[in-house]
């Protein structure tokens, strides 16, 4: 636990020092929302209701643009080989650096999130507490199965270019439940009529902590 921790805290330092991949988000997540208010303009009403798929789309883009920033850049200082030969249980570094890139994702929408409502009139504000457990539940996964993929990928030759490949097809369920799940919540419809993909979305990020937890041993190895 304490190994977690302090990996945890390295990873937190060092983007609170540069502030280089949560800028990098912004910027990207704010240039998409801005794209789709200007495209989703010209459009017929009945094309808004697909807003919440492309809200998904925009922070699952930005997600891998964080994770290629935050593991390209140990990657280039050769710090990762080097944090991988520290006499830590590996599972550690995964959960160390899992919970920080989760921080930092939902650092980034609760920053940009306000956007979709001033660009696109996405009442963001009508269900906070749904949307909140929603954005906490798919952001954990989201981050479970990034940083997993993020460190088996960036290891390779080519990893930048594989992570997407690889990384897209694992979070396709994840998509939809959140996608599922946020329309709802904006719909005003009551948590029993939806609760299946938040309980889907829990069993998703449960599941692949088992995993990595288990193979980041093995897979930090290739």
């Amino acid at each position: 636990m304490m190994s977690t921790w302090t990996i945890f805290v390295k990873d937190l330092r060092l983007e609170l020092r540069t502030w280089e991949s949560v800028a990098t988000m912004l910027v990207f997540a704010a240039a998409v929302i801005l794209l789709f208010a200007f495209t989703l303009d010209a459009a017929p009403t009945r094309f808004r209701s697909v807003i919440p798929g492309l809200m998904w789309m925009t922070y699952l883009f930005t997600a891998v643009l964080g994770l290629l920033r935050s593991f390209g850049h140990e990657k280039e200082l050769d710090a990762y080989a080097l944090l991988l030969t520290a006499p830590v249980d590996r599972s550690a570094i995964y959960l160390g650096k899992m919970a920080a890139f989760f921080l930092v994702l939902l650092a980034v929408q609760v920053i940009s999130l306000p956007l979709f409502w001033l660009l696109l009139g996405v009442p963001v504000f009508a269900a906070p507490l749904a949307l909140a457990a929603i954005f906490v539940v798919t952001d954990l996964a989201l981050a479970a199965v990034g940083t997993l993929v993020a460190g088996l990928s960036l290891r390779l030759p080519a990893g930048d270019t594989l992570l997407p490949i690889l990384l897209f097809p694992l979070l396709t369920p994840l998509l939809i439940a959140a996608t599922k799940a946020t329309s709802a919540a904006l719909d005003g419809q009551p948590l029993k009529e939806w609760d299946f993909w938040l309980m889907f979305l829990l069993t998703y990020f449960a599941l692949f902590v088992l995993v990595g937890t288990v193979i980041f041993d093995y897979i930090s190895e290739q």
